[in-house]
């Protein structure tokens, strides 16, 4: 039995979507099929070890990194205006500068390069950037996400080192992830609002948010983690009725957490009090009579009982 010349490629073009990055690339050299099926690379992954070069002989010289940068962006460009901007299901950018930094990004790509990803049907997309230079930081061109051929098929989203001022929900995200975002609290309330289908939410150094309102149309939301650094951050007002997991800071559990009925398992943090211990076997079998499960990291515990 023979398959018909349009199946047989359709097999091929599957098993060159399976590679890693690398080896998908060199692959395109054999034939013109596969060098079709690179424009078409479903998993887009910039970062200094996919595309970076082997590390030179002297990696200490102080302008090392700036070369692979220079390269990172270089060839991030070639491959992105090269490809046929259909069939992205995950786009990853990464880039890590430096104050000494002379390859600065120029933020400009990255817009067209998030137009190409998102307009082709991107399900995941990953951007993480320390630019390195004075205290600037690159603003997410949100209205890509929320326009007519905008974000309607991202389903994961995560941001390091970003403005993120969105201005309605997605529809199919399920796992929504922000580290050292600006992002305002009705910012994210608005995202949130209406973002049905959210399933995991967490947020690290996000220190613009002081009261996160967690709303009652989220069914699907199990898993929220909310630590390191979100200084600012006060209350928890949560009202999912089906969180499950909970990752949070101490300072935050002492405030509020809102409706906490159902949660099984909590992951506590404290590195600025004592008595972490004390104060949770005291309070938590009220708040959450479903606990199974319970993970403290704390600095010590001081407390005395007194008669």
């Amino acid at each position: 039995m023979f398959l018909p010349l349009s199946c047989l490629q359709d097999v091929w073009h599957h098993i060159h979507s399976l590679l890693p990055m690398r080896e998908a690339a060199r692959a395109s050299c054999l034939s013109h099929a596969f060098q079709y099926f690179w424009r078409c690379y479903p998993n887009l992954t910039f970062c200094r070890s996919t595309m970076g070069p082997n590390e030179p002989k002297f990696p200490f010289h102080p302008n090392w990194k700036d070369g692979q940068n220079f390269v990172l962006v270089n060839r991030t460009d070639q491959i992105m205006k090269n490809h046929l901007g259909t069939g992205i299901k995950t786009f990853t950018f990464q880039y890590y500068g430096s104050c000494f930094d002379t390859s600065k990004l120029d933020t400009s790509k990255l817009d067209s390069w998030l137009q190409i990803a998102v307009t082709s049907g991107v399900e995941e997309l990953k951007i993480s950037l320390s630019l390195g230079y004075k205290s600037e930081h690159y603003n997410f061109p949100c209205m890509l996400l929320f326009s007519r051929s905008g974000g309607n098929s991202i389903r994961s989203l995560h941001l390091k080192g970003c403005a993120f001022r969105p201005m309605s929900g997605l529809g199919c995200l399920t796992r929504l992830h922000l580290y050292s975002v600006h992002i305002m609290e009705d910012e994210l309330g608005c995202l949130l609002s209406y973002s049905f289908a959210l399933e995991e939410l967490d947020l690290m150094n996000c220190s613009d948010i002081i009261r996160l309102k967690i709303p009652c149309l989220l069914h699907r939301l199990s898993k929220l983690a909310v630590v390191s650094d979100c200084r600012e951050l006060k209350v928890i007002e949560n009202k999912a009725p089906n969180l499950r997991t909970v990752s949070i800071e101490s300072d935050i559990v002492h405030h509020s957490i809102g409706d906490s009925l159902r949660v099984k398992d909590l992951e506590m943090f404290c590195f600025s009090e004592f008595n972490l211990i004390h104060h949770t076997c005291a309070k938590l079998p009220a708040c959450m009579p479903n606990l199974e499960t319970l993970s403290i990291h704390s600095t010590g515990e001081v407390y005395s009982e007194t008669s």
